[in-house]
């Protein structure tokens, strides 16, 4: 008589956490961290942020050609060494106001780079600095064949 195998836990070398795929976001530190890719696509989502919750917001997926940005600690500070992008890996920018007004005409395939330019103090007592995003486009990436990441896997 065979007994049945426990499958409700997955007990396989495959599910541990040195494994889990970690979620590609720009996170845009230090003055003059910078990504430059190609444009793959544009998607909404629905907000997670604090007081804005569901209200829908730009994802810009890029497949990367080079970029350097620093993630913060609890206390919105960079973290060094910088997170170093390789060429090909795939990247995800969230949007806001300023990014979205400059990526408006922007085409996918397009290569593009996005850098962190400078602050602008909040006026709003205790809210965080505004940071100026950068938008530079080039021209078209010969390379490109209108295939988004999940399309290519």
């Amino acid at each position: 008589m065979t007994t049945k195998k426990d499958m409700t836990q997955p007990n396989d070398e495959l599910f541990n956490e040195d494994n889990a795929v970690k979620s590609n976001w720009v996170k845009f530190g230090k003055i003059n961290d910078f990504i430059k890719g190609t444009l793959i696509d544009v998607r909404e989502m629905s907000s997670t942020m604090p007081g804005k919750e569901g209200q829908k917001v730009k994802v810009y997926e890029f497949l990367a050609q080079a970029g350097s940005f620093h993630d913060m600690d609890d206390d919105k500070k960079p973290i060094e060494p910088a997170i170093v992008v390789q060429t090909g890996e795939y990247w995800n920018v969230g949007g806001k106001v300023g990014i979205d007004t400059q990526m408006r005409n922007v085409k996918l395939g397009t290569i593009v780079g996005m850098r962190f330019a400078d602050e602008k103090p909040s006026k709003t007592k205790g809210f965080s600095a505004t940071k100026i995003i950068k938008v530079y486009v080039g021209g078209q990436d010969p390379n490109y064949m209108g295939q988004t990441a999940q399309d290519s896997q």
